[in-house]
Protein backbone atom coordinates (compact mmCIF):
# COMPACT_ATOMS: atom_id res chain seq x y z
CA UNK A 1 0.00 0.00 0.00
CA UNK A 2 0.93 3.54 -0.67
CA UNK A 3 0.29 6.86 0.35
CA UNK A 4 -2.87 7.48 3.19
CA UNK A 5 -4.58 4.10 2.53
CA UNK A 6 -5.22 2.61 5.38
CA UNK A 7 -3.02 -0.07 6.31
CA UNK A 8 -4.94 -3.99 5.63
CA UNK A 9 -5.97 -5.41 8.95
CA UNK A 10 -4.55 -9.20 9.93
CA UNK A 11 -5.67 -11.45 13.04
CA UNK A 12 -2.93 -14.29 13.86
CA UNK A 13 -4.32 -17.32 15.13
CA UNK A 14 -1.63 -19.48 17.06
CA UNK A 15 1.04 -17.42 18.09
CA UNK A 16 3.47 -20.07 18.50
CA UNK A 17 7.21 -20.34 17.26
CA UNK A 18 6.06 -20.52 13.45
CA UNK A 19 4.12 -17.41 13.71
CA UNK A 20 6.73 -15.28 14.77
CA UNK A 21 8.02 -15.16 11.31
CA UNK A 22 4.39 -13.64 10.19
CA UNK A 23 4.58 -11.11 12.98
CA UNK A 24 7.80 -9.84 12.37
CA UNK A 25 7.52 -9.56 8.97
CA UNK A 26 3.97 -8.23 9.50
CA UNK A 27 5.48 -5.56 11.67
CA UNK A 28 8.17 -4.13 9.25
CA UNK A 29 5.68 -3.35 6.83
CA UNK A 30 3.48 -0.18 6.98
CA UNK A 31 0.74 -1.52 4.41
CA UNK A 32 -0.40 -4.04 7.65
CA UNK A 33 -1.31 -3.73 11.01
CA UNK A 34 -1.64 -6.75 13.09
CA UNK A 35 -5.03 -6.10 15.16
CA UNK A 36 -5.99 -9.18 16.63
CA UNK A 37 -4.36 -12.01 17.96
CA UNK A 38 -5.86 -15.48 19.14
CA UNK A 39 -4.23 -18.19 21.13
CA UNK A 40 -4.67 -19.83 24.80
CA UNK A 41 -1.85 -18.76 25.91
CA UNK A 42 -1.74 -15.29 27.38
CA UNK A 43 1.93 -15.23 27.72
CA UNK A 44 2.76 -15.94 23.70
CA UNK A 45 0.71 -13.25 22.48
CA UNK A 46 1.82 -10.89 25.14
CA UNK A 47 5.42 -11.92 23.09
CA UNK A 48 3.51 -10.96 19.96
CA UNK A 49 2.22 -7.57 20.84
CA UNK A 50 6.24 -7.08 22.28
CA UNK A 51 7.54 -7.69 19.08
CA UNK A 52 4.80 -5.24 17.61
CA UNK A 53 5.90 -3.02 20.14
CA UNK A 54 9.77 -3.18 19.25
CA UNK A 55 8.96 -2.06 15.62
CA UNK A 56 6.59 1.14 17.38
CA UNK A 57 3.28 -0.95 16.16
CA UNK A 58 -0.07 -0.23 18.20
CA UNK A 59 -0.63 -3.28 20.57
CA UNK A 60 -3.18 -5.75 18.73
CA UNK A 61 -5.86 -7.07 20.45
CA UNK A 62 -5.54 -10.51 22.16
CA UNK A 63 -8.24 -13.66 21.86
CA UNK A 64 -9.39 -16.72 23.09
CA UNK A 65 -9.95 -19.64 20.95
CA UNK A 66 -13.27 -19.98 21.75
CA UNK A 67 -14.07 -16.33 21.15
CA UNK A 68 -12.66 -16.44 17.14
CA UNK A 69 -16.09 -15.97 15.73
CA UNK A 70 -16.23 -12.88 18.41
CA UNK A 71 -12.43 -11.74 16.88
CA UNK A 72 -13.71 -11.34 13.83
CA UNK A 73 -16.83 -9.63 13.95
CA UNK A 74 -14.88 -7.15 16.43
CA UNK A 75 -12.02 -6.72 14.67
CA UNK A 76 -12.81 -6.79 10.98
CA UNK A 77 -9.62 -8.25 9.77
CA UNK A 78 -9.28 -8.20 6.14
CA UNK A 79 -6.84 -11.57 6.29
CA UNK A 80 -6.37 -14.49 8.91
CA UNK A 81 -3.15 -16.07 9.18
CA UNK A 82 -4.13 -19.41 10.99
CA UNK A 83 -0.34 -21.17 12.52
CA UNK A 84 -2.12 -22.68 15.48
CA UNK A 85 -1.71 -26.58 16.06
CA UNK A 86 -2.57 -28.45 12.20
CA UNK A 87 -5.40 -30.23 13.36
CA UNK A 88 -7.22 -27.10 14.62
CA UNK A 89 -6.59 -25.10 11.51
CA UNK A 90 -9.94 -26.03 10.12
CA UNK A 91 -12.24 -24.51 13.06
CA UNK A 92 -10.77 -20.91 12.13
CA UNK A 93 -9.97 -21.41 7.87
CA UNK A 94 -13.62 -22.19 8.09
CA UNK A 95 -15.48 -19.23 9.39
CA UNK A 96 -13.06 -17.12 8.37
CA UNK A 97 -13.82 -17.98 4.86
CA UNK A 98 -17.72 -17.90 5.58
CA UNK A 99 -17.23 -14.35 6.71
CA UNK A 100 -15.42 -13.44 3.63
CA UNK A 101 -12.07 -13.15 5.12
CA UNK A 102 -8.84 -14.06 3.05
CA UNK A 103 -6.70 -17.05 4.35
CA UNK A 104 -3.63 -17.88 4.93
CA UNK A 105 -2.57 -20.91 6.34
CA UNK A 106 0.90 -22.80 7.18
CA UNK A 107 1.19 -26.57 6.42
CA UNK A 108 -0.21 -28.81 6.56
CA UNK A 109 -3.43 -27.28 5.37
CA UNK A 110 -4.99 -29.75 7.92
CA UNK A 111 -4.40 -33.52 9.29
CA UNK A 112 -7.36 -35.95 7.61
CA UNK A 113 -9.64 -36.18 4.89
CA UNK A 114 -13.08 -35.20 6.55
CA UNK A 115 -11.16 -31.62 7.55
CA UNK A 116 -9.71 -30.90 4.33
CA UNK A 117 -13.06 -31.79 2.59
CA UNK A 118 -14.99 -29.47 5.23
CA UNK A 119 -11.94 -26.86 4.45
CA UNK A 120 -12.65 -27.32 0.64
CA UNK A 121 -16.43 -26.73 0.87
CA UNK A 122 -15.80 -23.95 2.25
CA UNK A 123 -13.48 -22.60 -0.78
CA UNK A 124 -16.29 -24.00 -3.45
CA UNK A 125 -19.11 -22.11 -1.80
CA UNK A 126 -17.77 -18.91 -0.85
CA UNK A 127 -15.20 -18.62 -3.74
CA UNK A 128 -12.74 -17.35 -1.14
CA UNK A 129 -9.02 -17.59 -1.15
CA UNK A 130 -6.97 -19.58 0.64
CA UNK A 131 -3.43 -19.83 0.94
CA UNK A 132 -1.22 -22.52 1.79
CA UNK A 133 2.40 -21.75 3.06
CA UNK A 134 4.53 -23.87 1.46
CA UNK A 135 8.05 -22.34 1.96
CA UNK A 136 9.88 -25.07 0.40
CA UNK A 137 8.97 -23.20 -2.80
CA UNK A 138 11.08 -20.24 -2.29
CA UNK A 139 14.47 -22.33 -1.56
CA UNK A 140 16.88 -21.29 -4.64
CA UNK A 141 17.28 -24.78 -5.91
CA UNK A 142 13.39 -25.75 -5.79
CA UNK A 143 12.59 -22.49 -7.82
CA UNK A 144 15.37 -23.38 -10.49
CA UNK A 145 13.75 -26.88 -10.85
CA UNK A 146 10.67 -25.49 -11.45
CA UNK A 147 11.95 -22.84 -14.29
CA UNK A 148 13.93 -25.57 -15.62
CA UNK A 149 11.00 -28.35 -15.31
CA UNK A 150 8.11 -26.09 -16.75
CA UNK A 151 10.32 -24.64 -19.65
CA UNK A 152 10.98 -28.08 -21.44
CA UNK A 153 14.54 -27.75 -20.59
CA UNK A 154 14.56 -31.49 -19.99
CA UNK A 155 11.65 -32.44 -22.61
CA UNK A 156 8.16 -33.98 -20.96
CA UNK A 157 8.27 -35.50 -17.74
CA UNK A 158 6.57 -39.23 -17.81
CA UNK A 159 7.71 -40.82 -14.38
CA UNK A 160 8.91 -39.11 -11.12
CA UNK A 161 11.29 -40.86 -8.45
CA UNK A 162 11.59 -38.68 -5.34
CA UNK A 163 13.50 -39.56 -2.57
CA UNK A 164 14.06 -37.62 0.47
CA UNK A 165 16.01 -38.35 3.02
CA UNK A 166 15.33 -36.68 6.31
CA UNK A 167 18.32 -36.36 8.92
CA UNK A 168 16.99 -38.30 11.06
CA UNK A 169 18.16 -35.87 14.39
CA UNK A 170 16.04 -33.64 12.73
CA UNK A 171 13.34 -35.44 11.91
CA UNK A 172 13.36 -36.16 15.72
CA UNK A 173 12.72 -32.80 16.78
CA UNK A 174 8.89 -33.51 15.59
CA UNK A 175 8.78 -35.67 18.00
CA UNK A 176 9.38 -33.53 21.14
CA UNK A 177 6.40 -31.62 21.66
CA UNK A 178 2.52 -31.77 19.89
CA UNK A 179 4.02 -32.97 16.84
CA UNK A 180 4.57 -36.23 18.38
CA UNK A 181 0.76 -36.97 18.98
CA UNK A 182 -1.31 -37.89 15.44
CA UNK A 183 -4.15 -36.48 16.52
CA UNK A 184 -2.82 -33.11 16.59
CA UNK A 185 -0.19 -33.35 13.36
CA UNK A 186 -1.17 -35.74 10.78
CA UNK A 187 1.93 -37.46 11.85
CA UNK A 188 4.95 -36.82 10.16
CA UNK A 189 3.20 -38.07 6.58
CA UNK A 190 1.60 -34.93 6.82
CA UNK A 191 3.06 -32.76 8.68
CA UNK A 192 6.81 -33.13 6.79
CA UNK A 193 6.39 -34.90 4.06
CA UNK A 194 3.48 -32.20 2.80
CA UNK A 195 6.29 -30.32 1.62
CA UNK A 196 7.36 -32.95 -0.68
CA UNK A 197 4.35 -33.69 -2.33
CA UNK A 198 3.62 -29.97 -3.07
CA UNK A 199 6.73 -30.02 -4.62
CA UNK A 200 6.35 -32.46 -7.09
CA UNK A 201 2.75 -31.24 -8.18
CA UNK A 202 3.90 -27.45 -8.09
CA UNK A 203 7.41 -28.87 -10.75
CA UNK A 204 5.04 -30.82 -12.91
CA UNK A 205 2.06 -28.52 -12.42
CA UNK A 206 -0.10 -31.26 -11.71
CA UNK A 207 -2.25 -33.12 -8.96
CA UNK A 208 -2.17 -36.83 -8.34
CA UNK A 209 -5.26 -39.11 -9.55
CA UNK A 210 -4.70 -41.93 -6.84
CA UNK A 211 -2.60 -41.68 -3.62
CA UNK A 212 -0.90 -44.68 -1.66
CA UNK A 213 1.18 -44.91 1.18
CA UNK A 214 2.94 -47.39 3.87
CA UNK A 215 5.47 -46.89 6.55
CA UNK A 216 6.33 -47.74 10.02
CA UNK A 217 7.34 -45.94 12.95
CA UNK A 218 11.20 -46.87 12.75
CA UNK A 219 13.32 -43.80 13.74
CA UNK A 220 11.41 -41.78 16.50
CA UNK A 221 8.88 -42.12 19.50
CA UNK A 222 9.17 -45.00 21.40
CA UNK A 223 11.80 -46.56 19.04
CA UNK A 224 13.66 -43.65 19.40
CA UNK A 225 15.02 -44.81 22.76
CA UNK A 226 16.18 -48.09 20.91
CA UNK A 227 18.51 -46.33 18.56
CA UNK A 228 19.49 -43.25 20.41
CA UNK A 229 17.92 -40.53 18.26
CA UNK A 230 15.07 -39.67 21.19
CA UNK A 231 14.90 -36.35 22.16
CA UNK A 232 12.98 -35.50 25.29
CA UNK A 233 11.58 -31.81 25.92
CA UNK A 234 11.39 -30.19 28.75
Amino acid sequence: MSGSAAPSRVAIVGTGHRAQLFTAGLAVRPGYQVVALCDPSPTRMAFHNRMLAEHQRPAARTWAPEDFGAMLRNTAPHLVVVTSTDATHDSYIVPALRAGVPVITEKAMTTDATKARRIMDAVRDTGGNLTVAFNYRFNPVHAKIHELLRSGAIGEVISVHFEWLLDVRHGADYFRRWHRYREHSGGLMVHKASHHFDLVNWWLGARPQVVYGQGRLAFYGANGRRNGYARDYD
